[in-house]
């Protein structure tokens, strides 16, 4: 959710809300701000612009595993605000949450390319954010075509594999009476998205974005069998009459009266 200034009022509110998962835009505070904020049961990973405004966070309920990942913004890259967690959800399987932020006028520049093709594949996505973009996908009540960065950026996402979770037409932000838009998107990979709504909040003129997560097994690339314990020799180790000793213990006690005839009789022939 974009909160345009996360307070620790609205802090509290986002917490209360419950969710295992919160992904804010425009936090509007530095590093030492952040890091002085209770975050209670939550762990909160975030990214501060260096100025004034901007800023993105996620937070990760504690009882889920997580570490974030690294993602160097170039400082000329000024389009693009972003936060990228990795979260456990078993021993073989991860689901990578990212909040972004795209200040006005948005720009598909070379950071956002690879945050939606550089990580890995398999991996299940979240990538949830306040984009400032118009297209018809979203917004299809448009009577004017869209920009062909928007359009650029539909193709990059859907080339990538991500799925747009948000219900085409439903309004996430509001301002005054007449600006209704739809410029905060949920996408996904790897994901099924259930129960997906749009909700006017008293935190900010963008709406509060929430929805049920479920893993796709079918669409994931199977974790790789454990491998089979490998042994080394070296024969030149060896305790070869230790080995002569424990083999010829192991055999039956052999009784040379007791053979057939045409065994004893080749055997007398060599």
């Amino acid at each position: 959710m974009n909160v345009s200034c996360l307070t620790p009022s609205k802090l509290a509110t986002l917490m209360a809300q419950g969710a295992d998962l919160i992904a804010i835009q425009e936090t509007w505070k530095s590093s030492e701000q952040i890091a002085s904020m209770h975050t209670g049961d939550y762990v909160l990973y975030a990214q501060s612009r260096i100025g004034k405004g901007g800023g993105v966070a996620v937070l990760v309920r504690k009882t889920l595993r997580s570490k974030r990942i690294p993602l160097t913004i170039p400082q000329h890259d000024t389009s693009l605000e972003v936060v990228v967690v990795r979260v456990a959800l078993d021993q073989n399987r991860d689901l990578i949450v990212a909040s972004a932020y795209m200040r006005p006028p948005p720009q598909v520049t070379q950071s956002f390319r690879r945050l939606v093709n550089c990580l890995p594949a398999s991996s299940p996505l979240l990538l949830c954010g306040d984009f400032n973009m118009h297209h018809p996908q979203w917004e299809p009540f448009l009577e004017t075509s869209p920009s062909e960065v928007a359009a650029e950026f539909l193709e990059l996402c859907t080339d990538a594999g991500l799925t747009l979770v948000n219900t085409p037409g439903e309004i996430t932000y509001a301002r005054g009476t007449r600006e209704r838009s739809c410029i905060d998107l949920t996408w996904s990979k790897h994901l099924t998205v259930s129960d997906w709504s749009a909700s006017v909040s008293p935190l900010s003129d963008h709406y509060m974005l929430t929805f049920t997560l479920h893993q796709a097994f079918k669409d994931t690339i199977p974790s790789a069998p454990p491998s089979a314990p490998k042994f080394f020799y070296s024969w030149g180790k060896c305790k070869w009459d230790l080995f002569i000793k424990d083999f010829d213990a192991q055999l039956p006690a052999y009784d040379y009266k007791s053979s057939p005839p045409a065994l004893r009789l080749s055997r007398e022939r060599l």
